[in-house]
């Protein structure tokens, strides 16, 4: 079989399978690995899938932004499991920044009542973080996005600029692991892209679901974040990120 007709069917099995393992695909053809290898690094290549430990993975875009309350009921679960790990890496006296995300929502609905600085530019999470006297709320304010519900542009990234962030707690549309983190649309891109370098300690709060999945506008390499928290479906996907992953 000609190495274009393999790339055929390999595409065609990414429809119906989320993974494929490269030794599997060696048996299946009748091939060498090293061959299968060169497979899938050319359709990685040509953005037609992910190459991963082992194998690969198919891609998913997304081009849109989706409405925060739809996201919220997205891999509630998982999103649930991932915020009370990250609140671990919450300390007493911190100044953290939260983003808009609805990962990142569910970390502000479970944080700790304690003397700390929240500096966030989502609406929700202001209004969930509310009740908690003793957490003193910094709204980035700017121009508000009605859809995420959260705030952007210029005049919100340069509120950042007059606090000594701790850590940033923020989730992304979509991971990959050779371009790193990315969104759907630029308004949250830049956001993140802006606040990032005012933040000590860069901690990426992402279920499962994500991985695999490039979005328009990438905003952050795997070199700019510290921490990767998810949950140990992602496994695979993560394997060889030893000291940068925390995986439930």
């Amino acid at each position: 079989m000609l190495a274009r007709q393999r790339h055929r069917v390999i595409m065609e099995m990414l429809q119906t399978q989320q993974s494929l393992r490269t030794i599997e695909l060696a048996k299946y053809f009748g091939v060498t690995d090293e061959t299968i290898r060169r497979d899938l690094e050319q359709l990685d290549a040509e953005g037609k899938l992910l190459r991963t430990h082992g194998g690969a993975v198919g891609i998913e875009r997304r081009g849109e932004d989706l409405p925060l309350q739809k996201r919220l009921k997205e891999n509630r679960e998982a999103k649930l499991a991932i915020a009370k790990k990250a609140v671990s890496f919450v300390s007493p006296s911190e100044t953290i920044l939260l983003d808009a995300s609805s990962t990142v929502l569910a970390l502000a609905e479970i944080m700790p009542d304690f003397n700390l600085t929240v500096i966030t530019n989502s609406h929700d999470c202001v209004a969930a973080l509310s009740a908690k006297k003793n957490v003193r709320v910094v709204s980035t304010g700017g121009l508000y996005d009605p859809v995420s519900r959260s705030f952007g542009g210029a005049m919100a990234w340069n509120v950042l600029r007059k606090f000594a962030v701790d850590k940033i707690f923020f989730s992304c549309n979509g991971i990959d692991l050779e371009r790193g983190a990315s969104e759907a649309v630029d308004f949250h891109a830049e956001f993140k892209e802006n606040a990032l370098p005012f933040c000590a300690k860069k901690i990426l709060m992402c279920d499962s679901s994500k991985f695999g999945l490039r979005s328009t506008r990438y905003f952050a390499s795997m070199e700019d974040i510290d921490l990767l928290i998810t949950e140990d479906t992602a496994s695979p996907f993560v394997e060889n990120l030893a000291g940068k992953a925390e995986v439930l």
